[in-house]
């Protein structure tokens, strides 16, 4: 998949089927449209597209933190990659783009850019100055140009309308079965290990570091988990939050690996969250950390004692 930036300035060459969003998490709902693109593409000889911004107008405009993310950029191109898409345009959401008008951004962007011939998009889908484009304003310039314009519907599950902002409340509740069934997939944190403050060493838990710097995330807690390390799964408690007991003021994502030891600073590492233990707490002393930790284990250890016959490649 090739990944491209500023159509506006060096168009494509080839004539395309384009799809156009945030993908925030590439649910079900994300996957349907991304799937549309690439059928229609193959049906009229066409290259297929998919259209995100980065940073997402929301963090744009509420601020980079403000907004929890499902999946940070890295991890939703590779989704996407996935799924078969010939291009990933990223769009640099600045202040010029913000006051593109709806008809600049058809014009500028989909027909001289991406020499767009199929667009497809949701049902709720705005752009444009103050959001001011919508669907109807997309399919009406779509016939003026002769250019496909396809409107797909919301994807539902049995718990209602998939969204980003509904898995966010799920991950916020610690729901990962249903996160799972509105993703088509188990929820995994990618990133690469980094130092931290190497103070779970001291307690007897040394942790794996990752950190959370492309946004804020739904997640809040202590959760048991798997860690993917070097092409190999192993059993993990994580932390999501600040350690507020010895003063952390970043949001941060704490592994400490069961039965591993080796230096893997550097690595790139994935971490797929099975069940949420507790929220995080402020102690009174790091002892009443230690012996926190120490029951986290127990029941991490007894979850996957209990679920062993239940979780076995493919975890994704």
């Amino acid at each position: 998949m090739k990944i491209i930036r500023y159509p506006q300035y060096n168009p494509l060459t080839k004539p395309s089927a384009v799809t156009i969003g945030n993908f925030d998490g590439v649910h079900l709902g994300h996957q349907a449209l991304i799937k549309q693109t690439i059928q229609a593409a193959g049906l009229h000889a066409l290259q297929s597209v998919v259209v995100t911004m980065e940073p997402l107008p929301v963090q744009y405009f509420k601020g980079r933190f403000q907004i929890d993310l499902l999946t940070p950029f890295k991890q939703k191109a590779r989704l996407i990659h996935d799924l078969g898409a010939d291009v990933l345009c990223v769009l640099n959401f600045n202040l010029k783009l913000a006051r593109l008008s709806a008809d600049d951004f058809c014009t500028r962007i989909l027909e001289r850019g991406l020499q767009a011939q199929h667009v497809v998009v949701g049902h709720d889908f705005k752009f444009g100055a103050d959001r001011s484009g919508n669907v109807e304003f997309l399919s009406s310039w779509g016939r003026t140009q002769h250019i496909d314009v396809n409107i797909m519907p919301a994807i539902s599950n049995e718990q209602g309308r998939i969204s980003s902002t509904r898995i966010r409340n799920l991950l916020a509740a610690g729901d990962f079965q249903k996160v799972k069934q509105a993703l088509g997939r188990n929820y995994v944190i990618t990133g690469r290990v980094s130092h931290g403050r190497k103070l779970g060493r001291t307690l007897g838990y040394p942790t794996i570091n990752i950190a959370l710097n492309q946004g804020g995330n739904p997640l809040h807690g202590v959760y048991v988990v798997e860690i993917k390390i070097a092409g190999q799964w192993h059993q993990g408690v994580a932390s999501v939050g600040y350690n507020p007991t010895v003063g952390g003021n970043a949001k941060r994502l704490e592994v400490f690996v069961l039965n591993f030891q080796a230096d893997v600073y550097g690595h790139s590492v994935e971490v797929l969250f099975y069940k949420k233990l507790r929220n995080e707490v402020e102690f009174d002393s790091l002892c009443a950390l230690r012996t926190a930790i120490e029951d986290d284990v127990q029941q991490t250890k007894h979850y996957f004692a209990e679920h062993s016959g239940e979780i076995c490649e493919p975890r994704l």
